[in-house]
C-alpha cells in the first residue's frame, strides 16, 4: 500500500512540474539556454532562470530519487521510478547544458541574491552544486548530501590513538 501511495505522489509530482514547466518557464528556459550555445555571458537574472530549472528539477526528482534509495536494486518498484526519473529528465532538455554552466560560474557572475538561491537547493541529490556553494550536512534531513572535503585528504594517516580496546 506504502508503494503505490508513493507511485501516485511521484506521478503527482512530475505531472505537476511538466504542467508548471510548460508555462512561461520553459520558454525562458529555452531562451537563456539559446544565449548559453552561443557564447554570451548571462546577466544575473538569466541565472536565477538557471538555478530555478536545475532546482525545480532536483526537488522534484528527490522523492522518486528516495523511493529508488530505499528499495534493492530486485524490486520490480525501483525500475518504475527510474523510469519515473528518466522520464523527468528528458522533459527537462537543458539539464546538462544549464549544470555546466553553472558549475563554471563564479559568485560574483551569478550575484548574491542566486549565491543564497544555490545554497538552498544544493543539498539535493540532484543539484549539481558548484564548488562555491554551502552544502547542508545535516544527514537527518532527507536528500542532504554529506559536504566533502575541500583538499585531498587520502595522504591522512590517523594518529594519537594508543590504546584500542575490542569490546
Amino acid at each position: 500500500m506504502k508503494k503505490i501511495a508513493s507511485l501516485l505522489i511521484a506521478l503527482v509530482a512530475i505531472v505537476g512540474f511538466s504542467t508548471l514547466a510548460s508555462c512561461s518557464g520553459k520558454d525562458d528556459a529555452a531562451k537563456v539556454a539559446e544565449k548559453i550555445q552561443v557564447g554570451d555571458n548571462l546577466t544575473p537574472e538569466e541565472y536565477t532562470v538557471v538555478i530555478n530549472y536545475l532546482g525545480k528539477f532536483a526537488e522534484t526528482a528527490q522523492p522518486i530519487q528516495d523511493n529508488i534509495n530505499n528499495l534493492s536494486a530486485t524490486d520490480p518498484a525501483a525500475e518504475t521510478y527510474q523510469q519515473q526519473l528518466d522520464a523527468l529528465k528528458k522533459d527537462n532538455p537543458y539539464l546538462d547544458l544549464f549544470k555546466t554552466t553553472l558549475e563554471k560560474a563564479s559568485q560574483s557572475e551569478v550575484g548574491a541574491d542566486n549565491v543564497a538561491l544555490v545554497d538552498k537547493y544544493a543539498g539535493y541529490e540532484w543539484f549539481t552544486a558548484p564548488d562555491w556553494a554551502t552544502i547542508q550536512t545535516d544527514p537527518e534531513a532527507a536528500g542532504i548530501e554529506m559536504e566533502s572535503p575541500a583538499q585531498d585528504t587520502s595522504a591522512v594517516v590517523a594518529g594519537g590513538v594508543v590504546d584500542v580496546e575490542v569490546k
